[in-house]
């Protein structure tokens, strides 16, 4: 994931959108490879990861969006 973001202050909104899309999209695709292998436990914990990025996206369009670790 690109969680660096979570320790730059100085990036741009339309960079933290894009790296936080890509996230939703590379744990969506990643989820559902893990469930045709019939690994739902790591699909499951994929699935939080992709909540957790939409939750950020979210912050991210009402504006209260910080990094975590900055």
């Amino acid at each position: 994931m690109a969680s660096a973001r979570h320790f730059r202050t100085d990036q741009d909104p339309a960079e933290i959108r894009q790296e936080i899309e890509a996230d939703i999209a590379h744990t969506r695709r990643a989820q559902r490879d893990l469930q045709a292998a019939g690994s739902h436990a790591m699909a499951e914990r994929l699935r939080q990861d992709t909540d957790e990025c939409l939750d950020e996206l979210a912050a991210l369009d009402a504006g209260t969006w910080t990094p975590k670790h900055a």
